[in-house]
């Protein structure tokens, strides 16, 4: 295969990318919640505004590798809901997503996408530890 070629994956397959698609969205809505707010601005005034970009610059990549791979995460406007914000703390969350990022780094390496499954295992890990930054 070339560099150059899109990644078709099965339609068995998606549901991982899109399980990851749809909790980057709800950490982003976590992020903006009530309670994180309180969190961040205790942890200092930038903290909140950089998570949220974080989050947003990684469901831009996401979006741009799942079209890569055939697949179009926000076509029709309804995801399956996998929870909500309101289900448990920030550091909940991003310990939900950082589960998500593991899992798809598994269906990445399937792929032989390794770079892709590098990226994504440094989210996980980096997911892990803001879980554990918020949780204390």
């Amino acid at each position: 295969m070339k560099a150059n070629e899109p990644t078709l994956i099965e339609e068995k397959d998606i549901e991982p990318w899109l399980h990851l698609f749809a909790r980057l969205d709800v950490t982003l809505m976590s992020v903006s919640g009530a309670e994180a707010q309180r969190i961040f601005r205790a942890l200092g005034p930038h903290r909140r505004a950089n998570a949220h970009q974080r989050l947003l610059l990684e469901r831009r990549r996401l979006i741009l590798e799942l079209q890569d791979m055939g697949v179009c995460p926000i076509q029709g406007g309804s995801l399956p809901a996998w929870g909500s914000p309101c289900e448990g703390s920030p550091g909940a969350n991003y310990e939900l997503l950082a589960q998500a990022f593991a899992q798809c780094a598994l269906a990445a390496d399937r792929l032989g996408k390794f770079a892709l499954r590098r990226w994504l295992l440094d989210r996980a890990h980096m997911h892990r530890q803001h879980a554990l930054f918020l949780s204390t």
